[in-house]
């Protein structure tokens, strides 16, 4: 309920901000994602910090998130916050094996887990080489991953942004699961990084933009 009620307030403040023309937000795609009650995995570019706000906000309220955030966020005064996003905290830089346990787990009670697969901002909207994490707990869950692309925040609050939520689909890994080869990770990393990449303009493309190969459905 405190998770539900934390989210139904930022949904209200940045609806009245957008009324009021202070957001303006072009938001596309959110009646494509699974029914309420379906696990996945969210994977969203990172741009600014402004992206967890937008994703917050954006996100229909009957599909309530978990999230990744690194552990030097959950201050004194800060921890209230992030724990009424549902925050998973992470050691960076540690191999935060217990941190991504805790979120497969979230994922197979039926939850959702949001991740930033670049694990860093890029400030300018480029994409930077993605991460395995996020494709490591969709496999390890046997859930459906959800790119999601988010454009214009690098403008500022009141720049326009567009944030797209495109199509679930559910990765496999040949190798299995418990030694995944690590060519085939860094394949199925890359394939999650260009669904991303679809649902941007070109010149967000970034580290994929020399890259022909189109994501499988």
């Amino acid at each position: 309920m405190f998770a539900y009620r934390h989210f139904a307030a930022i949904h209200w403040l940045s609806d009245t901000l957008r009324r009021w023309g202070v957001f303006r937000w072009d938001v596309r795609g959110t009646e494509t994602l699974p029914p309420a009650g379906t696990a996945f995995v969210l994977v969203v570019n990172h741009i600014k910090w402004s992206d967890i706000w937008l994703v917050a906000a954006t996100i229909p309220l009957t599909h309530i998130p978990h999230w990744l955030a690194k552990a030097e966020l959950f201050g004194p005064l800060t921890r209230w916050w992030f724990n009424g996003m549902q925050a998973i905290p992470v050691r960076r830089g540690q191999n935060d094996v217990g941190a991504i346990d805790m979120a497969v787990e979230t994922l197979r009670a039926g939850n959702i887990m949001i991740v930033f697969p670049e694990g860093t901002r890029s400030g300018n909207g480029k994409l930077k080489k993605g991460r395995g994490g996020a494709m490591r707990m969709a496999l390890r869950a046997g859930v459906p991953i959800v790119p999601v692309g988010i454009t214009g925040v690098e403008g500022g609050l009141r720049a326009p942004a567009t944030i797209t939520y495109g199509p679930a689909w559910l990765p496999v890994a040949l190798s299995g699961l418990d030694t995944i080869d690590p060519d085939e990770m860094t394949t199925l990393t890359d394939d999650m990084m260009r669904h991303i990449a679809a649902l941007l303009p070109v010149e967000y493309h970034g580290y994929y933009e020399e890259s022909t190969t189109h994501p499988r459905p």
